[in-house]
């Protein structure tokens, strides 16, 4: 896990299904129909509202449930939500991922025969209470309120802005054994045409000036890269460009955690735990890039590239990867689990 070979990106390789074990190549996986790649949503996502701390809209939740309320340390209601049972693992998800979405309910699905698998929504999003100043020292806070409510050792899975998140919880000393973060959108570190730190403030000022679909647009295409045809799309979808909109106000928050787009280098370098970051090679080149960079920061870590996979990637692949980096014994997996598929 530490020797000279863990800064050089590598394909897993293994058995059908299972990433890592030594013999043959992962067999390629598709990516969940319906999804907008490489971001995280899907046309089935719920309209999502405000319900104040505590209160879920009705069908908020379809694989868990609110299990509790976890008040971090300024006092805010944190919404957490378990399946399963096993080793803990924690699970932080991208900028629109809430209990109840697509992305976190085929991955806890994929996860929960063999993990207890923690999920929150983050301050300001889903059913969670939100505390002025918002700053990243309570985003940790709040973290560590999660994993300190569960018992011990917490693994953590971070994708996307989650994997930022986690980053930063690792390196302030949050009590997380290891953590695989999946393809963090540190764009700037790779794409001169990228937004630097600058871009959090204009999403401030579109959200103050009401302008809710301009905050969106721009955090799609210029955080998760998505080319402005499928964003235009998603606005065809009112369902979906609604659960969109409800979490326009947080999205700068998510640009100020990822450092402003760039790998924060002193951040990476207080890490001092395991672990692996990963990318698919079925997305854009700029992904596997940031991920490269990233795993070079953090002192020890690995660079993994997943054969087939993109940025949202098949949560049974995924799962896998996970089983992998903590040991856990990957289970066979029926081809007709539409569950887990």
């Amino acid at each position: 896990m530490h020797d000279d070979r863990s800064r050089t990106p590598e394909h897993a390789v293994g058995p059908p299904g299972v990433p890592g074990a030594p013999g043959s190549a992962i067999a390629p996986a598709q990516l969940p129909a319906g999804h907008l790649s490489p971001g995280h949503l899907s046309p089935g996502q719920p309209s999502a509202g405000q319900p104040s701390a505590g209160q879920p809209s009705a069908g908020h939740f379809s694989v868990g449930h609110l299990d509790r309320i976890v008040h971090s340390a300024d006092g805010t209601p944190l919404a957490v939500s378990e399946a399963g049972s096993g080793p803990t693992l924690l699970v932080v998800g991208g900028a629109f991922d809430h209990h109840g979405t697509p992305t976190v309910d085929r991955l806890v699905r994929a996860l929960r025969d063999r993990y207890r698998v923690v999920t929150y929504d983050r301050r300001g999003r889903g059913a969670s209470g939100d505390t002025a100043p918002w700053s990243i020292e309570r985003e940790i806070e709040d973290m560590a309120a999660v994993v300190t409510s569960v018992p011990g050792p917490v693994d953590a899975l971070g994708t996307c802005v989650g994997a930022g998140l986690v980053l930063r919880g690792l390196a302030a000393g949050v009590p997380l054994r290891r953590a695989v973060l999946w393809e963090p959108p540190y764009r700037a570190t790779v794409d001169p045409h990228a937004d630097d730190v600058l871009l959090a403030d204009v999403l401030d000022e579109h959200v103050a000036a009401g302008h809710r679909g301009q905050a969106v647009r721009a955090f799609l295409a210029q955080v998760l890269g998505l080319p402005m045809g499928q964003v235009t799309a998603a606005r065809l979808r009112p369902r979906l460009w609604r659960a969109l909109l409800a979490d326009a106000h947080v999205l700068s928050r998510d640009v100020r955690v990822l450092g402003g787009l760039a790998v924060p280098q002193r951040v990476a370098e207080a890490v001092g735990v395991p672990v692996l970051v990963a990318a698919g090679d079925a997305g854009v080149e700029w992904m596997r890039a940031a991920a490269a960079a990233l795993a070079e920061a953090v002192p020890g870590s690995r660079s993994l590239v997943v054969p087939g996979q993109g940025h949202v990637p098949d949560p049974v692949v995924l799962g896998h990867l996970v089983d992998r980096f903590t040991g856990v014994d990957a289970p066979s997996v029926d081809p007709g689990d539409t569950d887990a598929h």
